[in-house]
């Protein structure tokens, strides 16, 4: 296979030269006195490029000798004067560094292909990699969340039982955004309707109150990175929980309504019910309950600011910064190298 492709690829050198001949005669009645070397420049040229430079130094030694035996004077002879010397000594300084040109520019271009390739590869094992542990990381979200429904079982006291029973519904949630972001429709981060509707609805099914609940949404997409993506969904879960817990109650219908506003680089998110709201003098600071705690949390983690206030029922409102990156967010992929390195 390797005799066969040198074989070719010198065919083409010596079939480069030999079109060139022809030409050169053919155009030979049309030229003034003075261009021997005319039609063989590009032959050359072409069999380096295609062919390689050894290849293109055979099409130039056989273009050299043609072109002193056929249209240098005197012709139909191999003389070597003067005359001729100085015009072979041209021709052989121009194709040699034609050929050394090509050849450096073609050995970077396998070059460059070479790492392409590779980095192609790299990344998609990454890809790989880093989906197979976001999918262990699930599992073992929902391996915890199913041990901590077997405790919850197994303990007669209503206290610790509602404490592990809503520890089980945050683990399932957190599970279920982890998923919900590396699902190729959410892979950028972005936040948007669908996403917001998709979560606020399996919140309300996992309390059994979907025909109790209208849900209102006016959503402004956004694209967050990771760190801001999962809490920004953890504290939206849980703000949707309250209002089903605290604003639905006992009431046979309720409204909860999911507003999401960006400005410049800050975003503001609001949950709001229309139930009877927070009681006099309550302090998000100085509260105690788990989802409360949690809410916090996140919201010191994001670096925003959180409040929970009384507005027609209860009003939980979260301003965040939108990072630069996100605000312009590119999903670099196996299709993001291979639009930086094209072939």
């Amino acid at each position: 296979m390797n005799d066969r492709h040198w074989l070719l690829r010198y065919s083409v050198g010596v079939g480069l030269f030999l079109a060139a001949l022809a030409l050169r005669f053919l155009a030979e009645p049309s030229l003034p006195p003075g261009f021997p070397f005319l039609t063989f420049f590009p032959a050359i040229i072409v069999a380096t490029f295609v062919a390689g430079a050894g290849p293109g130094s055979l099409c130039a030694v056989l273009s050299g000798l043609a072109a002193l035996y056929f249209f240098i004077p005197p012709t139909n002879a191999l003389v070597l004067d003067y005359q001729s010397g100085v015009a072979i000594a041209f021709f052989a300084f121009i194709v040699v560094v034609d050929i050394l040109i090509i050849d450096r520019l073609t050995g970077a271009l396998a070059a460059l292909r070479a790492e392409r390739e590779k980095a192609v590869l790299h990344a998609e094992q990454r890809d790989t990699l880093f989906k197979e542990l976001q999918h262990r990381i699930g599992n073992n979200l929902q391996s915890v969340s199913a041990l901590l429904n077997i405790q919850v079982r197994a303990v007669k006291d209503p206290e610790a039982r509602r404490a592990l029973a809503d520890s089980v519904q945050r683990v399932g949630v957190i599970a279920d955004i982890h998923r919900m972001f590396h699902d190729p429709a959410h892979a950028d981060g972005r936040i948007d309707n669908d996403f917001v509707r998709e979560l606020a609805e399996r919140c309300i099914d996992a309390s059994g109150a979907r025909d109790r609940v209208t849900l209102a949404t006016d959503i402004t997409p956004i694209a967050l990175p990771q760190d801001k993506f999962l809490p920004v969904a953890l504290i939206l879960t849980e703000c949707i929980n309250n209002a089903i817990e605290h604003g639905l109650g006992q009431r046979p219908t309720g409204i909860i309504s999911v507003t999401l506003e960006k400005s410049g680089g800050l975003a503001e998110l609001r949950v709001r019910d229309d139930g009877p709201g927070v009681p006099p003098g309550f302090d998000l600071a100085a509260a105690r309950s788990i989802g409360l705690t949690v809410l916090r949390s996140f919201a010191s983690q994001l670096g925003g600011t959180l409040t929970i206030t009384n507005d027609n029922g209860t009003l939980c409102r979260l301003t965040f910064d939108i990072p630069t990156v996100a605000q312009h967010q590119v999903a670099w992929s196996t299709t993001g190298l291979k639009a930086a390195y094209p072939t």
